[in-house]
């Protein structure tokens, strides 16, 4: 019974892995070149970003407001990649979008 789920598991990861290895090997289109950050009022943890200095990076842009449970619930993953795999490229970039009239004064 193990043997089969052995054998199960690594055909379905050799399945999963073959799309894998050929997306890894095609180029992306370019889909458009990025806007300056001119609507940006204040920065935080860093100085203010620009396109080019963002060019050749891993940007991964997450959207927040303090009062979604949502955000709350992943900011300890994203925190954790930031932290991880900053050395390979990754910036995480947050931007606050506050839903209620009590969050737009926060920064």
């Amino acid at each position: 019974m193990m043997s089969h789920l052995l054998m199960s598991a690594a055909l379905a990861a050799a399945i999963v892995a073959a799309p894998i290895q050929s997306l890894a090997q095609t180029r992306l289109s370019v889909e458009g070149a990025l806007p300056a950050f001119t609507g940006a009022t204040t920065w935080l943890n860093s100085g203010p970003l620009s396109p080019q200095g963002l060019r050749g990076k891993v940007v991964l842009v997450d959207f927040w407001t303090y009062t979604c449970i949502n955000w709350q619930r992943t900011l300890p993953h994203l925190r954790a990649w930031a932290d991880k795999y900053r050395s390979k490229g990754l910036v995480v970039f947050g931007i606050h979008t506050p839903e209620f009239g009590f969050d737009r004064g926060r920064p």
